[in-house]
């Protein structure tokens, strides 16, 4: 059987994949004891003595609700990470864009309540939601209002003061802003918002997902002036792939510190670089299946 201690250490919630959950608790199970099988994990899973646990996580078999049930059930998953499992199997297996927002915005609300700690809670919160983040950069406006209605009359997007109110609420509960009573608002505790939260992949998942679509409707929304939005499509290589993820990286940094040089900001810009390939090469897993069922 799958250990208690890897059953409290890798949790559903940890992931967006449930076969990159599976495999996790197989490569633990797999340092643990280096003649540990898919065959075993197979029949730990409840899925009777054969290869279909390295079928799945390789994608080569769907996974069905009966046997995510069984896999439940051997797991012990129970509360919100069972709900979480289940959301997660739909959510991989979704192929339209609409259900998948709606599973991913599920998930980020199930993640929430897995969550150990409210620190936790409150960076899930500052993600899920992309005016979290802008109300945060306008804060630091040297003009700034905390009136809900100057906030929302500066903004190019819609947002309601409900949400303006919102956001002024979670920076306040993670410290990253004050009301400053003296200058009558809010001003900045920090420059800019770091954090080392488990939860910060699915939330910035969300986050990244409502920008690109600001992105698509900036170009009707906004004068060409506002806005320089432009793509490339190239050729390349594995190592030429990792060379532009490097560079793109090393340019954000880069546009940070040209920010950093004017004082007095006015505005706040919202910058996406996406950089990513178009197809994909043939890949095997690096270990065989123990035997075909």
């Amino acid at each position: 059987m799958v250990n208690e201690s890897s059953k409290n250490k890798i949790k559903p919630s940890q992931f967006l994949d449930y076969k990159d959950y599976l495999r996790a608790l197989y490569q633990q199970q797999k340092d643990l004891r280096p003649n540990f099988s898919f065959v075993q994990f197979s029949e730990d899973l409840g899925l009777g003595p054969s290869n279909v646990s390295w079928l799945i996580i390789n994608n080569q078999r769907r996974l069905t609700r009966n046997t995510s049930e069984k896999i439940i059930e051997a797991l012990h998953l129970k509360g919100y990470e069972k709900q979480y499992f289940q959301t997660m199997m739909l959510y991989t297996h979704a192929k339209d864009s609409k259900t998948t927002d709606e599973l991913l915005l599920k998930l980020v609300s199930l993640k929430g309540r897995c969550v150990d700690s409210a620190t936790d809670e409150q960076v899930l919160k500052f993600y899920s939601q992309w005016h979290h983040a802008i109300v945060f950069e306008m804060v630091g406006l040297d003009n700034f209002s905390s009136d809900p209605s100057w906030i929302r009359s500066k903004l190019n997007f819609v947002l309601s003061e409900r949400e303006v109110l919102e956001s002024l609420h979670i920076l306040e509960e993670l410290q990253l802003i004050k009301r400053d009573e003296q200058a009558g608002r809010h001003v900045k505790v920090t420059a800019d918002f770091e954090t080392e939260s488990e939860v910060l992949g699915l939330g910035v998942i969300q986050y990244h997902k409502k920008m690109i679509e600001l992105g698509k409707s900036s170009i009707e929304q906004l004068d060409a002036k506002e806005r320089d939005i432009g793509a490339v499509t190239v050729a390349i290589t594995a190592e030429g792939i990792d060379r532009i993820k490097q560079e793109v990286q090393a340019f954000r940094r880069y546009l940070m510190f040209i920010a950093s040089q004017y004082g007095q900001p006015t505005e706040i810009m919202q910058i996406n670089i996406q950089a990513f390939t178009l197809t994909h090469t043939d890949s095997k897993s690096s270990e065989a299946p123990d035997h075909e069922d």
